[in-house]
């Protein structure tokens, strides 16, 4: 028997809300590498009886851009590139993830800049859009990259975005006027939302639970079994949010606006909710949802990392995991019964599936495989990566020590520019026409390639120990991470070479590196 969507949901909700044990026996912890080498054995599995033959490994120099990419949001430095690709000892793909997962004792500080790309991913996730409240968001970052520093674990982190209170925080003023006064804190996550007990109870069903509820609010759900009732259910944890204003209520029931009916407190698609003593409606929400006994508060947390990492969710959608087939869920909710045993470890997480040969293998050529489970497709950048990546390969300036103000507006003003046409899946791309004419004609481009203002240029051409074969070399591993290629070499070197003249050979120089950054691999990562 085949039970329609929010019935297979209405079982797994009940038994949370009954505080029974999840049918899996709780999964003992298994270090990083089990982990990756538990998730090649079955995607070994998978591509064998789908018949699929998986792509090679890539080589060292794409490990190496594809890593920083994803974990610290920027490609790495030419003295990273340099050291990475001489080193010949044991366990050098490994070591790397480590050291830019935990490192903090470099000048490069690896785990800070992880620590704040993560922040900008999930708020991404969290407050999701182009509208002001999305750009405002961003302020929600610094508390983000703390709690990714320390390694909160990440149901301690879920618990304090959902009962988090305007009170506990810091009002400031908002950039944007129309906005006010916002949080600095973790409440600014329900304020951004939109600052409504409905919009708080959308965004949390679906960025903790990967639901979208929003469309049953004024009617049934018109493409899932949702009833109003669930939606209201729901919205009402969080009566105690009005105007903005993120506080607490002592009732469990809610009446929406125009409406005669009040509707009370209810797990989604479960049981009414009781308040114990003590506890307030969110911090009881927040007890069903990040409970190890609730498989979809994990199975969503790791489902977002995938996508991140891989570039495709084990579903189809990760918000959408009450459609998700069965033979979908089977490994997601595996992964995700591990991730509950390793205390919801986020920096585990991702550590075990960038050692995996999952997330190693190079990108499908053929368009066939490119959507077999567990390939990985080509990835654009997002504007904060893409920003990120050019002040590495520009040298640019630090406006201030703390990094929050970068090269004298620039950067907020290209991220804003690119949100304008950014995607919210990262094998989509959307923003090619204003992104390449933002690199081609702006400042930083133009500057870039200007003989007597690049800091790169004028580092590689003035080097007296560079020969123009190695200068060639640094400005590859400046930009793609990778030594040119034997064609690529003998071309440019004929190109610049063409010429005696020092200064026509240094702007011939000038031309190629200008070329590679407006090329299409430094703006996709593969």
């Amino acid at each position: 028997m085949h039970l329609p969507i929010a019935g297979r949901w209405f079982i797994i909700c009940a038994s949370i809300a009954a505080t029974t044990a999840f049918a899996a026996e709780p999964a003992a912890r298994l270090t990083s590498r089990e982990l990756a080498e538990r998730i090649d054995k079955e995607f070994t599995a998978i591509w064998l009886e789908s018949k699929i033959e998986p792509p090679a490994l890539v080589d060292d120099a794409t490990f190496l851009r594809r890593s920083y990419l994803d974990l610290s949001g920027t490609i790495p430095p030419v003295s990273q590139v340099r050291e990475f690709l001489d080193y010949t000892g044991e366990h050098k793909r490994f070591l790397l993830i480590e050291r830019l997962l935990t490192e903090t004792k470099r000048p490069e500080r690896h785990a800070e800049r992880t620590a704040a790309h993560w922040a900008s991913l999930w708020r991404r996730m969290m407050i999701p859009g182009n509208t002001p409240e999305a750009q405002q968001a961003v302020n929600l970052e610094p508390w983000l990259k703390q709690q990714f520093a320390e390694n909160v674990p990440y149901d301690q982190l879920a618990r304090k975005l959902i009962t988090a209170k305007s009170s506990e925080g810091v009002m400031v003023a908002a950039t944007n006027p129309r906005l006010g006064t916002i949080n600095s804190g973790p409440a600014m996550y329900l304020q951004m939302a939109g600052g409504k007990p409905e919009t708080s109870a959308s965004s949390v069903s679906r960025m903790f639970l990967g639901v979208r509820i929003g469309c049953a609010e004024c009617h049934n759900h018109p493409f899932a079994e949702w009833k109003q009732a669930d939606f209201w259910g729901m919205a009402a944890f969080f009566n105690g949010i009005k105007s903005g204003s993120i506080e607490d209520s002592n009732s469990l029931k809610i009446r929406p606006e125009n409406s005669t009916t009040d509707y009370v407190a209810t797990y989604l698609g479960g049981a009414e909710a009781k308040l114990t003593s003590g506890k307030t409606a969110r911090e009881t929400l927040a007890d069903w949802i990040v409970s190890p006994n609730n498989p979809q508060f994990a199975a969503t947390t790791v489902n977002r990392v995938w996508l991140h990492l891989i570039g495709r969710g084990l579903t189809d959608s990760v918000d959408d995991l009450d459609k998700a087939s069965p033979q979908e869920r089977k490994f997601l909710d595996e992964l995700a019964r591990l991730f509950v045993a390793a205390g919801y470890d986020l920096r585990w997480l991702i550590s075990g599936i960038c050692q995996s040969q999952v997330y190693q293998r190079e990108c499908p050529v053929d368009e066939h495989l490119a959507v077999g489970p567990g390939l990985r497709p080509v990835k654009t950048l997002t504007p904060e990566q893409l920003f990120n990546s050019l002040e590495q390969a520009l040298s640019l300036p630090v406006a201030r020590a703390d990094g929050s103000a970068r090269f004298n507006g620039l950067r907020d003003q290209l991220i804003s520019r690119m949100n304008e046409a950014a995607s919210n899946q990262p094998d989509e791309y959307r923003a090619g026409v204003p992104q390449a004419l933002l690199l081609m004609n702006g400042r930083l481009t133009t500057e870039a390639t200007d003989l007597e203002q690049s800091r790169t240029l004028r580092g590689v051409l003035d080097a007296p120990f560079l020969d123009t074969d190695e200068k060639l070399t640094t400005l590859f591993y400046a930009t793609f991470s990778r030594r040119p290629r034997a064609e690529e070499r003998q071309f440019l070197l004929d190109h610049v070479r063409k010429s005696k003249e020092i200064d026509k050979q240094n702007q011939a120089c000038a031309e190629i590196f200008w070329g590679l950054l407006n090329s299409p691999e430094f703006v996709l990562e593969r």
